[in-house]
């Protein structure tokens, strides 16, 4: 499948992060943006069925298995947002690598 073709979701991890100061890891739960494949499942501990999703990570391109809890599908209006900020922000930094180019041009 195409990107094209896949829904945008928002997901949740669990992610180890180790303090500079004192050496000790904890969780923190990170929010990312991903594209949805297909749901599976699982079987647990106990024998119990868990519903998970196939997620492609936007920003790196790897595929994560993502508790069903966690994954929250996003509407148009939220999706054309998230285009919008990422045209604002790809702006921004043209914008400054122009601007920077100027200043050594004048040097």
């Amino acid at each position: 499948m195409n990107r094209a073709d896949l829904r945008l979701v928002e997901f949740s991890v669990t992610k180890k992060v180790k303090s500079k100061k004192s050496k000790k890891s904890t969780s923190k739960k990170i929010k990312a943006i991903g594209y949805f494949h297909i749901w599976g499942t699982n079987a647990d501990k106990k024998g119990n069925e868990k519903f998970f999703g196939l997620i492609e990570d936007a920003n790196t391109g790897n595929l994560v298995e993502i508790d069903s809890k966690y994954i929250r599908f996003l509407t148009d209006d939220q999706v054309e947002t998230l285009y919008e900020m990422a045209e604002k922000v790809l702006l921004a930094d043209e914008q400054a690598e122009i601007t920077e180019e100027a200043a050594i041009a004048v040097e």
